[in-house]
């Protein structure tokens, strides 16, 4: 009986830790991965205002048609001190990485004027084709994007998670 007990209460507490929220850094904005199998990876200090915070996929191997090891990941974008637009920042970031948008919306985003995309585009360097899961919010003079992108033959794997995880991201 002890034994079914304590094997039920690691069961209950490994479930609920893949759904803890994850907080972004000096910020109210909040977030989860409800599937678990994600890892922190690193932080990136891009300039004095903005810092990218990386999360990688580790949950199982994940391998593209070509049989090569692909790293589902999710790139947090923070800009403080931005005196644009949402929309400001998607279009300057769209300058610095192109994509072709397969759909848009600006619904039911946290924040303030945002818009999601699903996009794809070709890496020059690697020849693959990559879809991603991508939206930009604002709090206050704050600005975030969410993209979370795999290669394109291996999304469909990811397609529904990457939904759930976006639409876990909260402003308290």
């Amino acid at each position: 009986m002890r034994k079914t007990i304590l094997l039920l209460f690691c069961f209950v507490t490994i479930a609920f830790c893949g759904r803890a929220q994850i907080t972004v850094p000096n910020t109210n904005v909040t977030f989860s991965f409800p599937r678990g199998g994600w890892k922190y990876l690193q932080t990136l200090a891009v300039d004095r205002n903005t810092v990218a915070y990386l999360y990688s996929y580790c949950g199982k191997y994940v391998l593209d048609n070509r049989g090569d090891t692909i790293l589902p990941h999710l790139r947090v974008y923070v800009k403080k001190n931005f005196d644009g637009t949402a929309l400001d920042m998607a279009y300057m970031r769209y300058l610095n990485q192109p994509f072709q948008s397969l759909s848009e919306s600006v619904e039911g985003l946290p924040g303030s004027g945002g818009i999601s995309y699903v996009g794809a585009y070709n890496n020059l360097d690697d020849h693959k084709d990559y879809k991603f899961q991508m939206m930009y919010f604002m709090v206050k003079n704050t600005v975030f994007e969410f993209r979370l992108e795999t290669t394109l033959d291996t999304y469909p794997q990811f397609e529904k998670e990457f939904t759930e995880i976006m639409k876990s991201v909260t402003v308290k």
